[in-house]
C-alpha cells in the first residue's frame, strides 16, 4: 500500500495496514525563496518520510502582498513576524486592492509548489498551506473583528478581495501540482459570535473549497486555538480535521464520534520541550494510539512542530509511530 492509498483509506476512516503519520515544521530563512523552501522541504521529507508532505510556507506570506511589513521569525513557531500592519484604522480597508497571485509572495509560494511537485510527484501526497480569508484579513488588520462590528458593510465589501485572492491562490496551487490543501483558520471558536463565524469564517471557506477543489484533491482543515466549533467544522466539505487535540476538546475518540473523515492529531509537540528521556515520548505516543477508539487516525502535531524540538526528538517520535 503506497502513501496515496494509505491516506485515502485514512480519510475514509477505513482500517490501514500501518499507522499513517504526517509531520511538519516551519523553515526560517529557507522559506524566503522558492528554491530555499524546496531544499528544506525535501531534506525534511527524506529524513522523516512523512505520509503527507505539508508545504510549510512563510506564516505571513499572504499578508505581505497586501502591505504588511515583515520582520524576523518567532523563535518558537518559526513563523515570520509582522512589524507593521497596513490597516490600523477602519478607513484603511479602502486602500486594499486586488492582487495577482502569480506575482509577489503569493507567486513565490506557487513556484515553490511547482518545484516540490517536480521532485515528489507520485511519491508522496502534498498539501499546500492555505489560510482562511479571515485569517489573512487578521494579519493585515489586527482589529478586524472590532472593525467588522463597527461597520460590517464596509468590511464585507473589501473582505471580498481577500476571499478572491485566497481562492485564486488555492486554484493556482492545485494547478501547480498540490494534491490537496491544508486550510488553516484561527477564528473557528468563541472569538466570534455564531453569526460572525458563519459570515466571516465558514461561508468564505466553503466557497473557496467548492470553487477550487476537484474530485481527486483533498482538504485537511486545521482548527487553531482552544475550544473549536467542531460540529460546525464537520459541515464543511472536507476530508480530514487537524486541531490541538491533546490540549483542548474534543479528544480524538470524541472526535471520531462526531466526524467520519480523517483525524490528524495525537502529538502535543509543544510539551516536548520538557522531555529529556526519549522513552517518555515513546510512552506518550503509544498511549495516545492505544487509547484511541476507532480508525482513520493520522498521527500528526496539533499545530506546527516548534523550533525548539530537536531532530533526535522528532526521530524518536517517527520511529515510535512506525513501530506501532
Amino acid at each position: 500500500m503506497d502513501k496515496f492509498e494509505l491516506i485515502k483509506k485514512a480519510f475514509k476512516a477505513e482500517p490501514t495496514e500501518r499507522v499513517p503519520y504526517a509531520i511538519w515544521k516551519h523553515f526560517p530563512e529557507f522559506d524566503k525563496t522558492p528554491d530555499g523552501l524546496l531544499k528544506a522541504q525535501m531534506d525534511f521529507q527524506k529524513k522523516y518520510d512523512s505520509d503527507i508532505m505539508k508545504i510549510s510556507i512563510s506564516g505571513r506570506a499572504f499578508a505581505s502582498d497586501f502591505g504588511a511589513e515583515l520582520g524576523g521569525y518567532d523563535p518558537a513557531s518559526g513563523s515570520r513576524i509582522c512589524v507593521k500592519y497596513p490597516i490600523e484604522k477602519i478607513e484603511g480597508w479602502e486602500n486594499i486592492k486586488n492582487i495577482d497571485v502569480e506575482c509577489g509572495e503569493y507567486g513565490n509560494q506557487i513556484k515553490a509548489m511547482e518545484l516540490v511537485h517536480q521532485e515528489i510527484d507520485g511519491k508522496v501526497p502534498t498539501m499546500m498551506t492555505v489560510f482562511s480569508p479571515l485569517m489573512v484579513a487578521s494579519q493585515i488588520d489586527r482589529n478586524i473583528i472590532l472593525h467588522y462590528r463597527e461597520n460590517p458593510q464596509l468590511i464585507k465589501e473589501y473582505f471580498k478581495i481577500i476571499v478572491t485572492a485566497m481562492t485564486d491562490f488555492t486554484k493556482a496551487s492545485i494547478d501547480a501540482g498540490a494534491n490537496g490543501i491544508f486550510l488553516a483558520t484561527q477564528h473557528f471558536n468563541n472569538r466570534l459570535t455564531n453569526e460572525e463565524r458563519l459570515e466571516l469564517a465558514f461561508n468564505p471557506m466553503k466557497s473557496l473549497i467548492k470553487k477550487t477543489i476537484k474530485k481527486n484533491n483533498f482538504i485537511v482543515l486545521h482548527l487553531h486555538g482552544d475550544n473549536p466549533d467542531y460540529e460546525l467544522a464537520t459541515k464543511l466539505p472536507i476530508d480530514a480535521i487537524n486541531w490541538h487535540d491533546q490540549q483542548t476538546t474534543p479528544n480524538l475518540s470524541e472526535a471520531r464520534q462526531i466526524f467520519k473523515g480523517g483525524l490528524l492529531g495525537g502529538l502535543n509537540a509543544e510539551s516536548w520541550k520538557d522531555i529529556s528521556d526519549p522513552t517518555e515520548l515513546e510512552a506518550m505516543i503509544s498511549s495516545v494510539y492505544t487509547n484511541f477508539k476507532g480508525s482513520g487516525l493520522i498521527i500528526a502535531p496539533g499545530c506546527v512542530i516548534p523550533q525548539f524540538v530537536s531532530d533526535p526528538m522528532i526521530e524518536v517520535a517517527v520511529k515510535t509511530i512506525q513501530n506501532l
